[in-house]
């Protein structure tokens, strides 16, 4: 039994099978409450995984139950024993991605592209386009680092459409094409949506812009800059993220960087909880850009906005404030009742392999936020920002800080 599978078998085997994480799992009543898709079943699954691969049998029929999981941890929030069904889809989906068995198609292209462009769509020029005409210095002891995750949420949105367009079949066939010939990824950028990559641009620029503001001197890696291999990590490819996770350290390195200020919480996550585990002497100071951004740099208005904390920010890192903090400086902020440790997911990470899924849950998260009460929906999170929009009005709460900055910060 391999490592992994000795931490699955130990996470799974605590379930007292109270069901207390089915009333929480944003995924069970999306899915018509299958309870194969909810944190119970996934779990009481994980054990019957390891049983199969233990007698040698297959075990690619279990790989819906454990793909469709957010990894939100909201299951962990409510169970009276600590188990996180989160942590054993994520350990279920490294077995089967090492044993090369249920890993979707889809999974394993986006694994391909990372380790081959360094980015889930090869950019060039364009990832750094929203730098442009700002100078800043390629090189310095803190670095901004973008992850190419805003960058990225407008050929995400037109390639899920482009694909759920043509339906599973004609789906699956050409995501089978450009896995045999990943040059055809370079056609990617073609597919494009112009009006959310402007967007996204803007929230880079609002938040640069700021941070000069405050006096924070920091140096950009422009085109070159990588993906931080968020998505590999999170579909189970742990080898090939042990082996990127250097890779970008070492990119990191060569800019002289000693601080990294990340944008989003995916990046910030994997950087300041992940990468040290990945990564021998991975000692950067990892620190969200907000958390640089002065309150008293801030002056009050009269917007009326609900705040969707993003997973990765209220259940991944201890005590994270700073963009409420924010937020409460310039706005009148309402919160639903799932907030905090107990909000509840945007969906976004099923956008891709299971779009019914992350449809509901996101139907269900912008209710929430309708019925708190604010006149606007703003989020810290581009994956969040992306999939909200999709059911309703949302902004990225760089877009309201940088307009209630005060004009001598």
């Amino acid at each position: 039994m391999s490592s992994t599978e000795q931490r699955l078998l130990e996470e799974a085997g605590r379930c007292i099978n109270c069901g207390f994480c089915e009333a929480v799992c944003p995924t069970l009543p999306s899915s018509g409450y299958n309870s194969s898709r909810g944190a119970r079943g996934r779990v009481m699954l994980g054990r019957e995984l390891l049983d199969s691969a233990a007698r040698g049998e297959g075990i690619s029929q279990f790989a819906d139950s454990f793909f469709s999981c957010l990894d939100c941890y909201a299951c962990l929030q409510v169970c009276p024993a600590g188990v996180n069904a989160g942590r054993v889809s994520h350990m279920a989906r490294e077995v089967m991605a090492s044993r090369g068995e249920g890993v979707p198609q889809l999974a394993r292209l986006m694994e391909k592209m990372i380790m081959r462009y360094h980015s889930i769509v090869p950019l060039g020029r364009r990832a750094s386009a929203w730098a442009k005409g700002l100078n800043i210095p390629a090189a310095g002891e803190t670095l901004l680092y973008t992850g190419q995750m805003y960058q990225l949420m407008s050929y995400s949105s037109a390639m899920t459409s482009f694909l759920q367009g043509r339906g599973k079949g004609m789906g699956r066939a050409i995501v089978g094409s450009v896995l045999r010939l990943p040059w055809l990824m370079r056609l990617a950028p073609l597919l494009n949506d112009r009006e959310i990559e402007g967007e996204m641009a803007n929230s880079l620029r609002n938040i640069a812009t700021m941070l000069g503001r405050e006096g924070v001197q920091f140096c950009y890696m422009g085109e070159s800059e990588p993906y931080p291999g968020t998505l590999m990590h999170d579909l189970g490819f742990a080898s090939s993220m042990k082996e990127y996770a250097s890779f970008v350290t070492g990119e990191l390195r060569k800019r002289g960087a000693k601080r990294v200020i990340t944008v989003d919480p995916h990046t910030h996550d994997l950087l300041k909880n992940t990468y040290p585990q990945l990564v021998e002497g991975f000692d950067f100071e990892v620190v969200h850009y907000t958390e640089l951004l002065h309150p008293e740099s801030f002056i009050m208005g009269s917007d009326e906005v609900s705040f969707h904390e993003p997973c990765h920010m209220a259940r991944r890192l201890d005590d994270f404030s700073a963009p409420a903090r924010l937020l409460e400086r310039v706005a009148k902020v309402r919160l639903p009742d799932s907030s905090g440790r107990k909000t509840h997911c945007c969906g976004g990470p099923d956008e891709l392999l299971y779009p019914d899924i992350a449809g509901g849950v996101t139907r269900a998260r912008m209710k929430q936020l309708r019925e708190a009460g604010g006149k606007q929906t703003v989020t810290a999170c581009p994956v969040c920002l992306l999939n909200l929009r999709r059911e309703g009005e949302a902004m990225d709460i760089s877009s309201l800080l940088v307009r209630r900055m005060r004009p001598d910060s």
